[in-house]
C-alpha cells in the first residue's frame, strides 16, 4: 500500500534549520520521470525491497534493497523499477537552511549534493516507526516524528562517513554495461507490446547477437523470455482492474487473439487468467 503524508515539521540541529514537507512510501510500477529539486531542497530515497535503476546526473546506478541515496539541489534524477520485482521506496523531502555561519556536524551532508551507497545504520527500522506514528496519530505523534526525523538526519551524516561498497563493484554507470541495462529496462517497461530484438539492438547500439548475449549475461534470460516477462507482468496488472476485458488485454500485450493470450498466460503461470483472478480475490 502506498502512503503519503505532509507533516510540515520544522526543527533545528545546531545552526541548521530543517523543514520536512513530504514523506512517502510507495512501490514503483512505472518509471519516475526525470526531475530535480530547487535551492536548499533535498530528498532522501531508501530502497526497502525490490530492484530498479536510477539515472542521476547522467550516470546510471543499480538500486537494490537497503540502498540509500540523497539528491540535493538541482540534481537531476529518474528511476525505473524492474518489472519482475519492482522496488519499494521510502522518501523524505525537506528544505534546509544554515541560519548562522560557522562549522556544523551537518557540513558533510550540506556540502554533498548527491550521495549513494548501502545503508550503514538502522534507518529502515526508524522509517517504519515514523510511518506507524503518522498512520495512527497517537497523542504527541508529531513531536515523536520530529525527534525520529532528527535521528534519521544524524544517521545520514554517519552514512556519509562510511565507505560505499556498492560503487566499487560496477554499480556506477560510467560503466556502459549498466547504461545499457537502464535503456533495456525502459524499453521493456514502455514498449512490451511492440518491442523487437532488432529494435532493442538499435536502441542499445549493438548487433542482435550482442544484444542476446547482453541479456543472457545481465538478466540470465533471452530476449523472448524478457519480452514474455514484461507482457505477463502488464497483463496481471490489467486483470486486476474492474471487469477486465480479455480482448483488450490481449491486444495491449501484443497477442493476436484471446486464445493466443490465454494459452501464453497458462503456459507462463500454470493457470488461466480466470483462475489467477480467483486466487487474487481469495476465492
Amino acid at each position: 500500500m502506498n502512503l503519503f503524508y505532509q507533516p510540515n515539521i520544522q526543527f533545528l540541529i545546531e545552526n541548521v534549520s530543517f523543514f520536512i514537507s513530504n514523506i512517502a512510501r510507495e512501490q514503483f510500477l512505472t518509471p519516475v520521470p526525470k526531475h530535480a529539486h530547487g535551492n536548499e531542497s533535498y530528498e532522501l530515497h531508501y530502497i526497502s525491497s525490490g530492484y530498479g535503476s536510477a539515472r542521476i546526473d547522467g550516470n546510471v546506478y543499480k538500486l537494490v534493497p537497503d540502498m540509500l541515496f540523497i539528491t540535493g539541489p538541482h540534481v537531476e534524477h529518474e528511476q525505473v523499477p524492474y518489472i519482475d520485482n519492482p522496488m519499494t521506496e521510502y522518501s523524505v523531502f525537506f528544505n534546509i537552511h544554515k541560519d548562522t555561519p560557522g562549522p556544523s556536524c551537518l557540513d558533510p551532508f550540506i556540502n554533498t549534493p548527491f550521495w549513494i551507497g548501502q545503508n550503514a545504520s538502522n534507518l529502515h527500522t526508524l522509517l517504519k516507526v515514523i510511518f506507524k506514528e503518522l498512520q495512527h496519530k497517537h497523542v504527541g505523534y508529531l513531536t515523536e516524528v520530529s525527534a525520529l526525523l532528527q535521528q534519521a538526519v544524524i544517521f545520514l551524516v554517519r552514512n556519509y562517513q562510511t565507505p560505499r561498497p556498492g560503487l566499487s563493484s560496477g554499480t556506477h554507470s560510467g560503466n556502459l554495461y549498466e547504461s545499457r541495462a537502464f535503456l533495456t529496462d525502459k524499453a521493456f517497461l514502455y514498449e512490451y507490446r511492440d518491442v523487437t530484438l532488432a529494435g532493442l539492438s538499435t536502441y542499445l547500439g549493438l548487433s542482435e547477437r550482442q544484444t542476446e548475449r547482453f541479456l543472457k549475461d545481465y538478466y540470465g534470460k533471452t530476449f523472448a523470455q524478457k519480452r514474455t516477462d514484461a507482457r505477463m507482468s502488464a497483463a496481471c496488472i490489467m486483470l486486476k482492474k474492474e471487469e477486465p476485458d480479455l480482448y483488450e488485454i490481449a491486444e495491449k500485450t501484443g497477442y493476436t487473439s484471446v486464445d493466443y493470450f490465454v494459452n501464453a498466460f497458462k503456459k507462463y503461470y500454470n493457470m488461466t487468467p480466470k483462475r489467477y483472478l480467483q486466487i487474487e480475490k481469495g476465492e
